[in-house]
């Protein structure tokens, strides 16, 4: 009995791989087409980049660019080593968005403290850190995407809205 269903099984799965012809199959998955979420994620990306360019351009700003797409300048460099993963950082800080209108700052709201990749914070806040030390000052330009994303924050920053920084590492 079990030779049976061990050929039958054997048969069943030889019949779905074809012999070779010479000509060249293309999966169901190579001719689908793209997800519209995808498409309309990627040209708000591209959009938001844009609009990022034209601030750096007027305001003539000369910044790096990680591969996340943060942009940053360090302004004034600090002392000892950066900021690593665990690390307990204090920030000074002013928050804009692109239009200029100023959200946030720790003369109002208070320093800002967090654990670097342990805490609650936006992701481009923990990936610039980690680029300076103690007493370094540095402005930032963070995408949506490492910011407040499409949620926004809830209080003053709308949803996909880019951010700008300057802050100063107390320690």
């Amino acid at each position: 009995m079990f030779k049976i269903f061990f050929f039958l099984f054997c048969l069943l799965f030889s019949c779905n791989n074809p012999a070779p012809t010479g000509i060249i199959q293309t999966t169901m998955r190579q001719t689908e087409e793209i997800d519209p979420f995808i498409l309309g994620g990627q040209k708000l990306v591209e959009l938001e980049d844009e609009d990022i360019e034209l601030f750096l351009k007027r305001s003539k700003w000369n910044m790096k660019q990680t591969n996340t797409g943060l942009r940053y300048e360090i302004t004034k460099t600090g002392s000892g080593q950066n900021f690593e993963r665990g690390a307990t950082v204090m920030l000074t800080y002013s928050t804009w968005l692109l239009s200029g209108e100023k959200v946030y700052s720790s003369k109002e709201d208070g320093l800002k403290r967090f654990v670097v990749e342990k805490t609650e914070e936006i992701s481009g806040l923990h990936e610039a850190v980690q680029l300076l030390n103690s007493g370094a000052k540095a402005r930032l330009i963070i995408p949506s995407h490492l910011a407040y994303g499409a949620s926004g924050d809830g209080n003053k920053i709308a949803p996909c809205q880019t951010i700008i920084m300057k802050i100063t590492a107390v320690r």
